[in-house]
């Protein structure tokens, strides 16, 4: 291996392993100054200009605080604690206890099964049902009167493939939730919604793709013991049945209530804000622009609750100052923040959310940022959550922080930038579970200087029996037209830091891992990825899990992206254009350094191109310019027919006299085999000639070598050179 490269690897693995201070700190009391407004309990603190401090631990059974514009909240080294109430849970709800607590009296089709060997969910049990089955819980105490709870049923749907589904979701499975008193008796909840009057069984209903949970929406109950009961109205898998308080914030900031919160508003991805206080006269409506502060201190969802949040703030105008606050909270669709624009420093979001309603949509990450204002998010942690941060604020910056997803559902990435023109830079990414940065149809992110550490995913709830990936980076469009107003383009990731370690997962034996450090599904205009240090460490070469640097199947129209100037180092083929879901188009591949480390398999190679038996897997018009092999030779494997490619080295030609002098402005031609014209003009300032030629190229079939070349200098002096593995440099004496 050349010493040089090695070098830059090692230094790699060191600098990835060595991740930035924490954040957060706890601050102590502090005695409140004259002018400052004392806080000791739950309530509506709405007077512009204030400073509220805490002078003790906050609790509330529900929501506990409630803020104005242009406020300022100190937790002042104090706890707010919202949803703090002896909320029960349903005996033995995920099955992991077998069968106990549950009356199964009306479920003769009933079976207890191993996540592992059905269906990936949450734990490692779950029910099997048969159509027509009728399951009931145990009784749960709900303890506070008159708030929304959620009766909730897991489910995990098929898998898209699946012989049932026939990829038709009209197939999907279905359940129905209804609730009962402790007299038994069916409880049937009326709530006004913004859209409709309805009760609280939900019927015959299934999941989104991917999995999920169907729900009633309790409200106006009395405080007492109630249970669920569940039909299954198709076979299904069902997990996690519970009730849980709802729609709780542990501080809010009200533009207006947003009173959805019916399963089937959260079912189309329809917002939901303080449901609870739509007739609430004391909370004050937030309108025009401010700024809120909330500052030193820990806000704390004392439940395991389900669709809440720590800190919500709907005001479309209102921007949410966040510094040295730390959030801890749990639960199905758990949020720590829900602005539209916020600036957050110094923080800590620990989420523990293992699963969502409907993981389509990007409304419950463990930070949802959602207006169009600029953000700022840095020097903060972030630790769980579906999700860590999604910002949609055009110019929005993120830098300096720490990034550990716990994603188990589809599309949801430690840090989703969906703001055309933000900066993404100095953070360190390393999911325990899932994928480390992406952009969506968004222009002009500038991502740099990240460090980012992904490894193969397990096999997911949606993706079980099937390819699932892990991703360092990706950017995506979904084949949108060039120039196309959803296209991702303009986009620069650059001067970065990956390491992708691919591991292979016997069982499922149809589970296919796949990791990528760029994961490059883009057509709509062209993206720059270059400066790159990229380490890919299989485990377990020859197995079916896969990994490369940089997967390109962004379709066979458009275009494919320009990546130069990288420094790769991997054990299996890092480089992979027109892969197993579509075709690449003027992909532009240039000037990387590409390492073949120790471990590699006998027929590595350092470029693949199509998949076999793929008809859509076509490489147009792809360009592959001087890349510098380390420990092999430059080499393409080529799976199916109809690419376009050329493979083509830069040619520097110095001229000198016979003295050592450079001779500048010398005419030099450079013709191919046949006598063509390729390349011709002058010597520059420092006698040097540079031009790009062709080794090689393929187009319907058709491979054209027009190598050997031959290099006239002036009209008499010709001279025949080879062109090879290497950026090469002629020295012609006259």
């Amino acid at each position: 291996m050349n010493i040089g490269v090695y070098l830059i690897a090692a230094s790699l693995l060191v600098h990835l392993v060595l991740p930035a201070a924490g954040q957060y700190k706890p601050a102590p009391h502090r005695a409140l100054l004259p002018e400052e407004v004392p806080v000791s309990g739950p309530g509506n603190y709405a007077e512009p200009g204030k400073t509220y401090v805490l002078v003790n631990d906050v609790s509330a059974e529900r929501s506990a605080i409630f803020l104005g514009k242009n406020v300022t909240l100190d937790l002042n080294g104090y706890t707010i604690k919202y949803a703090n109430a002896p909320y029960g849970q349903v005996q033995n709800r995920g099955f992991e206890e077998g069968l106990k607590g549950w009356d199964l009296s009306r479920a003769p089709g009933a079976k207890l099964m191993n996540t592992a060997d059905i269906h990936v969910f949450i734990g490692d049990k779950l029910l099997s049902l048969e159509a027509g089955d009728e399951i009931r819980s145990s009784y749960v105490h709900l303890p506070v009167a008159n708030r929304s709870y959620i009766a909730m049923c897991g489910i995990t749907g098929r898998h898209y493939h699946d012989a049932k589904m026939k990829e038709d979701l009209r197939n999907e499975m279905k359940v129905s939730v209804f609730v009962e008193d402790e007299h038994g008796k069916e409880v049937r909840c009326e709530t006004k919604y913004i859209d409709t009057v309805t009760t609280s069984s939900v019927e015959r209903r299934s999941p989104r793709l991917g999995g999920g949970f169907v729900y009633a929406h309790l409200t106006g109950l009395p405080a007492g013991k109630y249970r669920v009961r569940v039909r299954a109205d198709t076979d299904c898998l069902v997990d996690e049945i519970d009730i849980r308080p709802a729609f709780d914030v542990g501080v809010g900031v009200v533009g207006s209530v947003w009173d959805r919160g019916h399963y089937d508003h959260l079912y189309q991805s329809l917002p939901v804000a303080f449901f609870d206080y739509s007739t609430d006269a004391a909370i004050s409506l937030v309108k025009g622009a401010g700024a809120v502060t909330i500052r030193n201190g820990v806000i704390e969802n004392s439940a395991e609750s389900a669709v809440s949040w720590a800190v919500q703030c709907n005001a479309p105008d209102v921007k949410l100052i966040l510094s040295n606050v730390s959030v801890t909270t749990a639960g199905i669709n758990a949020v720590a923040v829900d602005a539209a624009q916020a600036s957050i420093s110094d923080s800590r979001f620990d989420v523990k959310n293992p699963f969502l309603v409907s993981r389509h949509g990007s409304s419950f990450y463990a930070v949802n940022l959602w207006g169009d204002a600029a953000s700022t998010v840095s020097a903060s942690e972030f630790f769980g959550g579906q999700g860590c941060l999604v910002f949609k604020g055009k110019r929005s910056e993120v830098h300096h922080n720490r990034f550990f997803n716990r994603q188990t559902v589809t599309n949801h990435y430690s840090i989703m930038a969906m703001g055309d023109s933000s900066r993404i830079f100095d953070n360190y990414i390393e999911p325990e579970t899932g994928s480390g940065i992406e952009i969506y149809s968004r222009k002009y992110i500038d991502i740099f200087r990240n460090k980012i550490i992904i490894q193969s995913p397990p096999p997911s709830c949606e993706y079980g029996r099937e390819e699932y990936s892990a991703n360092a980076v990706r950017i995506a469009d979904y084949r949108a037209e060039p120039g196309a107003p959803n296209g991702a383009y303009g986009n620069r990731v650059y001067n970065n830091q990956i390491f992708v370690k691919a591991r292979n997962f016997e069982s499922p034996e149809p589970y296919v891992p796949l990791a990528w450090a760029f994961f490059y599904s883009a057509s709509g205009g062209d993206n720059d990825i270059f400066d790159n240090d990229i380490m890919i460490e299989h485990t377990a070469p020859g197995t079916k899990a896969l990994a490369a640097a940089f997967f390109i199947t962004g379709g066979s129209k458009g275009f494919g992206g320009n990546f130069y100037g990288n420094r790769i180092t991997s054990n299996v083929p890092p480089v992979w254009v027109a892969g197993k879901y579509g075709g690449a188009s003027r992909t532009r591949v240039a000037d990387n350094i590409i390492v073949k480390s120790p471990g590699a398999p006998a027929d590595y190679v350092p470029v693949l191109m199509g998949f076999k038996g793929c008809g859509d897997c076509i490489a147009k018009d792809v360009v592959f310019v001087s890349n510098k092999v380390v420990n092999d030779a430059f080499a393409i494997r080529v799976a199916g027919s109809g690419h376009e490619y050329a493979v083509n080295w830069k040619l520097r030609v110095d001229v000198k006299d016979k003295s050592g002098r450079l001779l500048v402005g010398r005419k030099v031609m450079v013709k191919d085999r046949n006598s063509v014209t390729v390349a011709a003009g002058r010597t520059d300032n420092k006698g040097s000639f540079t031009c790009t030629v062709k080794q090689f190229s393929e187009q319907n079939g058709t491979k054209q070598t027009p190598a050997p070349y031959s290099i006239i200098v002036g009209s008499a002096h010709r001279f025949h050179v080879p062109v090879s593995d290497t950026t090469m440099q002629i020295v012609l004496k006259k």
